[in-house]
């Protein structure tokens, strides 16, 4: 059972009534917690995006974007967060509206908590079922075994391998006419993994709880066009989708999330490139096993493959060896790894009986010219690697174990030290793109973490992290403080009202925009306008 508290966000321009919403429900008895609460529409959704509640409690009329507004954008870009609209309103026009965009449930005021708390009970138990649904082995999974599905996943998987041949054999499949249909590219492919407790579950148990996952995904997502849920042969479920209906990067952080959420185990996912046509999935999916592989090395949920080479240049990547490891731990520039996997591996060697001292430097160099050619693949010049000596004739001339291993260790920290600053550069080539965009639409108010990585296509959380990694802010952060300099330089130019600066900065609301003007400056835009004033 999952017994995590349901979040909830109350929006209300009145504090009198966000307090009494406080007061009045035992929010305890029901397994809530209100994460924060909101004074506007715009402020709530720069809240639902940091916070992720379960349920949102708002009121209809309020300035610059009402209610419905609000659970427009909600439904559009939450679709796991429930809406509760309180208003003092009674028009049928209101309820019409709010049932047809999906609204939970629809209260007036005055606030009657019983009432209120009927409905948060009753979606209570809609969110608990959906947390328990996938940790329910006994659950009886609905998996029809016919033709149509068997060759459905046939299909898919054969997509993943790349074998396109026999496709006449699959014609008679809707998925096939849809996948192979100019208009559904291009694609992109994400791999979740699941670290079951190996002596928990049997095979089939293992089995049993994947179907669930995949039914479930299907059953959470099922609105989403152009997306393919299955599991491949690696026991990974795999998500396929066509990015001109569906922003996959996005996507997988929501599936991820969810899976987390409702499961007792660690979940992660690598996240492809871009594939513009079918013979080009393949690519696709090896890049995101590629991307699921750093996962576990750097530590992170959600790796997506990205300023990545292309996998087919170089096969060896994908094998499961020590050495392609070691490839993967050089070119993500983790130093310390690198050297302790070198260490371990130039050990085994010996463990061979490798007495040999020639045999040994004959190892040793294979593994530093693999690791090389590696890095030379992914088009760095061959001079950036002069720091290590790729004739290997001081290597040739040891004489002694302890010094070959000292030669190795030193020439592997010197390349993953090389790949971290090219990391590096490449990061924040990418940042800098970013923040140029910015520069050039803060006035746009539907600016946003989301909206930035769906125009870079990249998925949100990397697009977090490395903004943050380079800015030492986070988006939001920067975002606010951008528009409140240029606010600053309006009033240089003219004595503004506050509604005319929030809306020339990009923010529609101005008592949102007063609040962010004070966070900011630390001062009121009156205490402002006066310092100026007397200058």
């Amino acid at each position: 059972m999952n017994h995590k508290p349901i979040k909830v966000l109350l929006v209300d321009d009145e504090e009198n009534i966000r307090n009494l919403l406080r007061l009045c429900i035992d929010w305890e008895s029901l397994n809530m917690e209100i994460i924060a609460d909101a004074t506007s529409g715009t402020e709530a959704l720069d809240l639902i995006e940091e916070l992720g509640p379960d349920i949102v409690l708002t009121d209809i009329e309020m300035p610059y974007m009402d209610g419905i507004t609000l659970s427009k954008q909600i439904m559009e870009h939450y679709i796991d967060t429930y809406i509760v609209i309180i208003t003092a309103h009674e028009q049928f026009t209101y309820a019409q509206q709010a049932v047809s965009i999906g609204v939970s449930d629809f209260i007036l005021k005055p606030i009657d908590p019983e009432v209120i708390t009927e409905t948060l009970k009753k979606l209570s138990a809609k969110i608990t079922e959906k947390r328990n649904k996938l940790t329910e082995l006994e659950m009886s999974y609905k998996y029809i075994k016919d033709n149509a599905l068997e060759l459905r996943n046939m299909f898919l998987n054969g997509l993943l391998a790349g074998n396109l041949k026999n496709m006449e054999l699959f014609n008679s499949l809707t998925i096939t006419k849809a996948l192979l249909n100019n208009e559904s590219y291009p694609f992109q492919t994400a791999v979740i993994k699941i670290l079951f407790d190996t002596n928990r579950y049997t095979v089939s148990e293992k089995q049993i709880i994947l179907d669930n996952c995949v039914s479930s995904i299907e059953e959470a997502f099922a609105s989403i066009k152009n997306l393919y849920v299955f599991i491949d042969v690696h026991s990974h479920i795999i998500l396929l989708g066509s990015t001109k209906e569906t922003y996959l990067p996005e996507l997988s952080e929501r599936v991820t999330k969810y899976l987390k959420a409702n499961l007792n185990w660690a979940v992660y996912c690598g996240i492809g490139t871009v594939a513009a046509a079918p013979h080009e999935v393949t690519s696709s999916y090896q890049a995101a096993r590629n991307a699921l592989k750093l996962c576990y090395i750097l530590d992170e949920e959600i790796v997506f493959n990205h300023n990545l080479e292309n996998p087919e240049s170089h096969p060896n990547l994908l094998g499961d060896n020590p050495v392609d490891q070691l490839i993967l731990l050089v070119k993500a520039g983790l130093n310390e790894q690198a050297e302790s996997l070198s260490r371990d591996l130039l050990h085994s060697f010996l463990q061979e009986d490798l007495a040999d001292i020639n045999t040994i430097k004959y190892q040793a160099i294979n593994l530093l010219t693999r690791v090389t050619e590696a890095l030379l693949q992914t088009g760095i010049p061959a001079a950036s690697l002069s720091t290590s000596d790729l004739s290997y004739s001081q290597l040739i001339g040891l004489k002694l174990y302890a010094d070959i291993e000292k030669y190795v260790l030193c020439t592997i920290s010197e390349l993953a030290q090389l790949m971290s600053t090219v990391n590096g550069n490449r990061l924040n080539d990418t940042v800098s793109q970013i923040i140029y965009h910015i520069e050039n639409h803060y006035t746009d108010d539907s600016l946003s973490l989301n909206s930035l990585a769906k125009h870079f296509f990249i998925n949100p959380s990397y697009l977090s992290r490395i903004f943050k990694k380079v800015t030492n802010k986070a988006f939001t952060e920067y975002l606010v403080e951008l528009r409140i300099q240029k606010a600053i330089q309006l009033l240089q130019l003219s004595n503004y009202k506050a509604y005319q600066l929030a809306q020339m900065v990009g923010i529609p609301d101005p008592n949102y925009f007063i609040k962010c003007f004070k966070r900011v400056t630390g001062i009121s835009l009156q205490e402002f306008k006066g310092q100026t004033l007397k200058n």
